[in-house]
């Protein structure tokens, strides 16, 4: 799909800012509010943009990312899209589940290691009764999220400037958890009352209704609604992001690479500084002593060069144990279980508070 000047500064727009409305968005980018309108609704209607609200982990109590990656045993079939589908729905902790080719691959939360084991093991003898998945070749990482750094999660902005050539805008630290919000964040997620435990379930539940029709799908006011979501978003519990449907932009590789290593320094910073590379990654994670990362190419010329900065930007931050492992796929042969639903993640959490 061929994108014209503006609609790629506008998708662009959109993903690097979600937060802005449109008449704040129009003037960031200098594009006019009916034009940049027009656009983005086009780009919703056929599904090539999605809002999404994504809470704040770091409030909820979770100690482990768990990520899971591993050839497939055999072709997919259209039957086992609906098995996959079934079977990932039974695990709330799994948040984004995908298939890439011949690979499952898929992230999950946990409280403690006791829980991502007894989890792990199940999904596993589930993927095995589908006959998808063999036990060998597995990958499994598993980050602290004390000691990790999920340096990008979904966030297409990269991507976007990479592929369009727009230059990045560096606007200092991106926006998180002021520090000052933490405690009062954490506290508030903790001690929501039944009705705002409602609101925020129906707000991650319809991420793109508005206002209006939360409130009445909730049997409540919209007043009520917008309250609470402004507060949420304020104090830092949840966010707003915006993703994309990156096979119908003309991305014709992605690429999964793992990474294991030792720090030159022990006590350095968590993450190389990737920033002045420009690396179209869009989910990536640095631990103790390995990282993974997802990223989009246009070509296989634009997937060589980051491949070499990647490379030169990692022997900078620490001694490799071996090369990279680098698989990659077509971007238009993927097929999607889950996506940043962290709706069942946390209505987990807010049982147990």
């Amino acid at each position: 799909m061929k994108f014209s000047k503006n609609e790629k500064l506008i998708l662009w727009g959109l993903v690097r800012y979600p937060m802005l409305n449109d008449r704040q968005l129009s003037e960031k980018i200098s594009v006019r509010m009916s034009t940049l309108n027009a656009i983005k609704n086009k780009m919703k209607r056929n599904d090539i943009i999605h809002d999404r609200i994504v809470p704040n982990v770091e409030v909820m109590d979770y100690e482990i990312l768990s990520v899971f990656w591993s050839p497939l045993s055999r072709s997919l079939e259209k039957n086992d899209r609906r098995e996959l589908d079934e079977l990932f729905g039974k695990y709330p902790n799994t948040y984004t589940a995908m298939v890439f080719g011949d690979t499952i691959f898929f992230l999950s939360l946990y409280k403690n290691y006791t829980q991502y084991r007894m989890n792990e093991f199940q999904q596993e003898l589930d993927m095995k009764a589908l006959g998808l998945y063999s036990g060998y070749s597995a990958h499994k990482s598993l980050y602290p999220l004390g000691t990790s750094v999920i340096n990008k999660n979904f966030d297409y902005t990269a991507v976007l400037e990479r592929a369009f050539e727009i230059e990045p805008i560096d606007e200092g630290e991106e926006a998180g958890i002021p520090d000052e919000n933490f405690g009062t964040a954490r506290e508030k997620l903790h001690h929501l009352t039944n009705k705002e435990k409602i609101i925020l379930k129906g707000i991650l539940r319809s991420p793109d209704m508005p206002d209006n029709k939360v409130a009445h799908s909730l049997n409540t006011t919209r007043q009520a609604v917008a309250r609470h979501r402004k507060e949420l978003l304020e104090l830092g519990v949840i966010k707003k992001t915006r993703v994309i449907d990156y096979r119908q932009i003309g991305f014709n590789i992605l690429t999964l690479v793992d990474t294991r290593y030792d720090k030159k320094d022990p006590a350095m910073r968590s993450q190389p500084d990737s920033t002045p590379l420009h690396l179209p990654s869009f989910f990536s994670v640095y631990g103790n002593s390995e990282s993974f990362a997802l990223a989009l190419f246009m070509d296989f010329e634009q997937y060589a060069e980051s491949k070499e900065k990647y490379s030169e930007l990692m022997r900078g931050f620490c001694d490799l144990n071996g090369e990279p492992f680098i698989e990659l796929f077509s971007p238009s042969n993927t097929y999607t279980m889950k996506h940043q639903e962290y709706l069942p993640l946390v209505e987990e959490f807010l049982d147990n508070n």
